[in-house]
């Protein structure tokens, strides 16, 4: 909707690359006449729920056998998904629904808690732990949620975060009363540029703000559509990189789980936030393909944080 956006864009996501060792393994057999053993990785899903991706290898074995493998990029782009700290929100749910309904603010900021998790996510990602670092690039949503949670990250890799306006989280910057919600701009750039110096700001966001205020709260459909073109535009990256590379992806709680199911072609239920769970600054992450499913290395992990920052028995509140 905003193709003005698409050089800026361009020019960013062919930014840093970098190699590192892969030292998690999947597992899944593969059935008929070329059974076999792949490797693969099975990441935990909500509250012990995991998500298998044999298909993934399944796939990835015919290609290879057919010979189309061989056509795609070689290098790989690795995608570190994290969900934002703690928000103002995120507090009014733990108490009600009823209350978060009554009290809630179009875009909160981190908790004090929220932003003690980002900082330990920032120290973890610092110490460069296998897999998912070195990090060429830093992306992250609009919301001041997650370009607060970006702040101390980029400060401990020493990287300029680049805002991706459409990868907010499914509803949108909206107010209002229930049900008689009106959407809001969201930060403006001279808002952006006040608080959070040194962030990369896409031309698309300007005195009005990034949210298109038209949707007021954003239907469900929309966010699906809106959550496919992240992924296209994940599957064109992976598609330009000439080196193997890293990038963390700061947002949502129901954005990533789209994402990722979009990525992965998981399809097992409608609603949004519903398969893939995530805790505050939990971490997932996939190696994106420009064609086909992805490859899920893990999901939700939170063992970089200290327990005492992990709402154990409150996983998915949003």
């Amino acid at each position: 909707s905003r193709p003005h956006r698409d050089d800026f864009y361009s020019f960013l996501d062919t930014m840093a690359c970098f190699s590192v060792s892969v030292r998690l393994l999947t597992r899944k057999a593969l059935s008929g006449a070329r059974r076999r053993r792949r490797s693969g990785l099975v990441g935990w899903v909500g509250l012990g729920m995991a998500v298998s991706v044999g298909g993934v290898c399944s796939a990835q074995q015919a290609d290879s056998d057919s010979g189309e493998g061989k056509k795609q990029n070689s290098k790989r782009l690795r995608v570190l998904f994290i969900r934002h700290g703690e928000s103002y929100n995120n507090t009014l749910c733990a108490i009600s629904w009823e209350h978060f309904w009554k009290h809630r603010v179009p875009d909160p900021p981190l908790s004090n808690h929220g932003e003690i998790q980002a900082q330990a996510a920032a120290d973890y990602l610092q110490k460069q732990p296998n897999v998912i670092t070195p990090i060429d690039a830093i992306y992250t949503s609009p919301m001041t949620r997650a370009l607060c949670t970006a702040l101390p990250i980029s400060k401990q890799l020493n990287l300029n975060p680049i805002i991706w306006e459409d990868i907010y989280e499914v509803g949108g910057c909206y107010g209002g009363p229930k049900p008689h919600f009106r959407g809001e701009g969201g930060l403006t750039r001279a808002e952006i540029k006040e608080k959070f110096p040194g962030y990369i700001i896409p031309e698309a966001i300007d005195d009005n703000g990034w949210y298109p205020k038209g949707l007021n709260k954003e239907s469900h459909s929309h966010a699906n559509s809106r959550s496919n073109s992240i992924s296209q535009r994940l599957r064109d990256m992976a598609m330009k990189v000439d080196k193997d590379t890293t990038i963390a992806f700061v947002a949502h709680h129901d954005t990533i789980d789209l994402v990722m199911r979009d990525l992965l072609n998981i399809s097992l239920h409608p609603e949004p936030g519903t398969v893939i769970k995530h805790y505050n600054c939990a971490f997932s992450c996939v190696d994106v393909k420009p064609a086909g499913p992805s490859v899920l290395l893990f999901a939700n992990r939170s063992s970089h944080l200290p327990k005492d920052l992990v709402e154990w028995e409150k996983l998915g509140i949003v």
